[in-house]
């Protein structure tokens, strides 16, 4: 431990974490596709290791990038994002009904992807000259046009899964950069809102029963808490009116949008994600068809190429974003909790640079690198046990995609980098 705190050191364990679940993403990659011998997914699995021995590739050169030199460019990265964000919009390949595509040097990438190391480094660059404060709002104006940029190009896609990824690195930040709990749970505070107030109007739908007064329970219980906490912490005045318009402003926009905007068929789709049976067909079939590969699975799994929902093709997306799937079929709860370990390894180790490391702009990448990763981790696992909305968020290291693995290559590159570059810019 001493030694890996040491400047200059290489940080074998955060190295070794990343090379194993690439290893078991071309496996799993491989028995969920290895069915087809004809068709768009016959040999993907080569492709997918193509793709990671450029991670590899890009991880090493990374690590030859003097930290200065990182720094320099972070603005010029970002700009060259949103040239890439834009030519998607105007020139892009539809798939699936998104622009989200374009051919680059040969190769078809996903800018969005490119877009979040973009946002990273322009976010870690200033955040680590300026810092911000709830209390003077003018600091968040520079940040906030960084992330609202892309936020917008990416969402006019669309891809509201990747735009939310801009918005959830920031936070961790934001923190690192000045703000406290407290300044987090004020900004976060209208969405809770939103969600609470909506979540009972979703039950009261599904199950057909009204809940009259009852529905607004939940949210009346929160904005009673949040008053106290303002009452409590004495904030100035502007924070105070703020917060309390905000979260009765998003309480209020979704009760008017699902009693008078939603159309029935839109809202079952939402119910869908809440209770996938409601539409077993439609919006729920993924969902029901993850759980039961998952479920299947029990404590040691079906064994390697046995799974029966991925070999017979029942599992969608079950090379990408349901792929976690195709690993608790077949190598159940043993295998899903040494690949769940595996990412915790990554995220500590990820977490504890800003421990040993000074330098405030490498400790904003480390911080906005693990939250990046613990965000993808976290809800495409909570998606495939239907926990969270379907978003189309891949898996970390395991989902199939190129830019994807290329993205999280250089998220792993600057987390090893940061030990070993020269700090002293």
């Amino acid at each position: 431990m001493n030694e890996l705190r040491k400047k200059g050191s290489f940080d074998f364990l955060l190295f070794a974490s990343a090379a194993a679940l690439w290893m078991i993403g071309i496996f799993l990659v491989y028995s969920a596709t290895h069915i087809h011998e004809t068709g768009p997914l016959a040999g993907i699995y080569k492709q997918q290791v193509i793709w990671v021995a450029m991670a590899m590739l890009i991880i090493i050169f990374i690590l030859s990038i003097p930290g200065r030199v990182i720094f320099s460019a972070s603005y010029f990265i970002y700009g060259g994002a949103i040239l890439l964000l834009v030519f998607a919009i105007v020139s892009g390949i539809e798939t699936k009904g998104a622009g989200r595509w374009i051919n680059l040097a040969g190769f078809r990438v996903q800018p969005s992807e490119f877009a979040k190391v973009g946002v990273l480094l322009a976010l870690a660059k200033y955040l680590s000259e300026k810092k911000v404060s709830l209390y003077d709002l003018s600091t968040f104006i520079v940040p906030c046009l960084i992330i609202i940029v892309p936020f917008g190009l990416v969402l006019k896609q669309p891809d509201l899964g990747t735009a939310l990824v801009f918005c959830v690195m920031a936070l961790p930040m934001f923190y690192w950069a000045g703000l406290t709990l407290l300044d987090v749970f004020y900004i976060i505070s209208p969405i809770i809102s939103l969600v609470l107030a909506g979540i009972p109007l979703l039950l009261s739908y599904s199950s057909g029963e009204s809940w009259g007064i009852f529905e607004a329970a939940p949210w009346g219980i929160f904005f009673l808490a949040l008053i106290a906490i303002l009452y409590f912490t004495r904030p100035p005045l502007f924070i105070w009116i703020g917060s309390i318009l905000a979260n009765i402003f998003t309480s209020t926009i979704v009760t008017i949008l699902w009693g008078s905007v939603l159309k029935d068929y839109q809202k079952m789709r939402i119910i869908s994600f809440i209770n996938p049976q409601a539409d077993p067909f439609g919006a729920g079939y993924q969902v029901i068809q993850s759980k039961v590969a998952i479920g299947s699975g029990h404590i040691f799994g079906k064994g390697y190429l046995q799974g029966t929902q991925s070999r017979l093709s029942f599992l969608p997306e079950q090379h990408t974003d349901f792929i976690f799937s195709v690993l608790g079929e077949q190598f159940g709860l043993v295998g899903c909790s040494v690949v769940i370990l595996l990412f915790l390894v990554l995220i500590v180790r990820g977490l504890m640079l800003t421990h040993s490391v000074k330098n405030r702009f490498i400790n904003l990448i480390a911080v906005g690198c693990a939250s990046m990763l613990a965000f993808h981790i976290f809800v495409n696992i909570a998606m495939t046990v239907g926990l969270m909305p379907v978003t189309g968020i891949p898996l970390p290291f395991l989902s199939y995609g190129g830019s994807f693995t290329i993205t999280v290559a250089v998220l792993v590159g600057l987390l090893l980098n940061a030990r070993i570059t020269n700090q002293d810019f």
